[in-house]
């Protein structure tokens, strides 16, 4: 991972299931664009040539670029790989209105990919022959409903579900323009495989075995929620994790982007076997703010990208030296424990952001 914002013209290659899609910064801000490009294999500038930009047309799409304005200064993913820069190529617009993050680019270039290569041609046509707008959540979770409804709901891509299955899989198999599901209570073991969904939100029950679709992209747990084991392709490499606790589910090795959310004490040894994870979101609710057992960060050797929230507990000596760490955030932390983590840092080859400094409550 580079620890600058990327350069005009500056193009990476993004890994995906299966192979590798592309982008490249197109402007001042700075503003990118996915490339309209897959490969097996990690591509280089001259495969890519003159490589036009990704136009989007999947679900309502018609023609949408994907050029857009990159919203604040986070930098992109750390499995990206920057591969050099060329010419920008012809057919970008005269003025980027578009806002988002550099995460926004790989999940259109998923979504595109998605629509023209997994979707069944049947729940496609339906999708655009539907009539009204596309239905943003179908709340199921209340008794008495039925699946029936979503036959006349062709664009319905979002649905709530609550308790055991009941026919929820096969609903789901059956209905393959849904990739969003929220699941309220579920069993203790939830198999989603063979569904098209790409994101999954549980909330409440306690899950031994959780198995997940090869095209699950995000994992969303929340605080009250429990799974013990997840089943996901490539050890949960492509899913970004998000935790409302400070538990890691068995069987997500492969995870690289994981969020985590604890009370005053997380302790790091959730982290240990984490081997490939790139980008670490940890959250504190409450007072103190401390990072137990950090040591487990050691054999973290790809970490590179690290933010604390309400981390008024850790310090200078918190972390352990880690070599592929580029870029690290502090939010919330003491007046002087900020001055000692910018000391450590300063001939590092680090970008450090250090915000919400507050007074000291007792010494160091």
């Amino acid at each position: 991972m580079t620890d600058r914002m990327p350069n005009v013209g500056d193009v990476a290659a993004i890994p995906l299931p299966g192979g590798f899609g592309a982008c490249q910064v197109t402007g001042l801000g700075p503003t990118a664009c996915a490339l309209d490009w897959f490969s097996a294999e990690l591509p280089d500038l001259t495969r890519l040539g003159a490589c036009p930009p990704l136009v989007l047309d999947h679900h309502a799409l018609r023609g949408q670029p994907t050029e857009i304005n990159i919203v604040g200064d986070e930098p992109p993913p750390p499995w990206w790989t920057w591969l050099g820069r060329r010419d920008l190529p012809p057919g970008l617009a005269d003025r980027v209105d578009d806002h988002a993050g550099w995460s926004w680019l790989t999940t259109q270039i998923a979504a595109q990919r998605r629509w023209d290569h997994d979707l069944p041609a049947a729940a496609k046509r339906a999708y655009r022959d539907g009539t009204g707008k596309a239905t943003r959540l179908l709340d199921l979770t209340a008794d008495g409903s039925s699946w029936s409804e979503l036959d006349d709901l062709p664009r319905c891509t979002s649905v709530a579900w609550s308790g055991p299955d009941r026919g929820l899989r096969a609903a789901l198999v059956a209905h393959p323009i849904i990739s969003d599901l929220t699941w309220v209570d579920p069993p203790e073991r939830v198999d989603l495989s063979g569904t098209y969904l790409t994101r999954l939100r549980i909330s409440g029950g306690a899950v031994t075995d959780l198995r997940l679709p090869p095209g699950m992209a995000t994992l969303k747990l929340d605080d009250d929620a429990r799974v013990a084991s997840v089943t996901a392709a490539d050890d949960g490499r492509w899913l970004r994790v998000i935790a409302d606790h400070a538990e890691v589910p068995r069987g997500l090795t492969g995870v690289q982007d994981l969020e985590l959310t604890g009370e005053g004490t997380i302790s790091a040894t959730v982290l240990h076997d984490l081997c490939d994870l790139r980008r670490l979101r940890l959250t504190w609710r409450s007072a103190p703010g401390t990072l137990s057992d950090p040591v487990a960060l050691a054999s973290l050797a790809h970490l590179a990208d690290i933010r604390l929230l309400g981390a008024f507990g850790v310090d200078d000596h918190t972390l352990p030296d880690l070599p592929a760490l580029r870029w690290l955030v502090c939010d919330g932390v003491y007046r002087k424990a900020a001055a000692a983590i910018e000391a450590r840092y300063r001939d590092a080859d680090v970008r450090l952001d250090i915000t919400g400094v507050e007074p000291e409550w007792r010494e160091y």
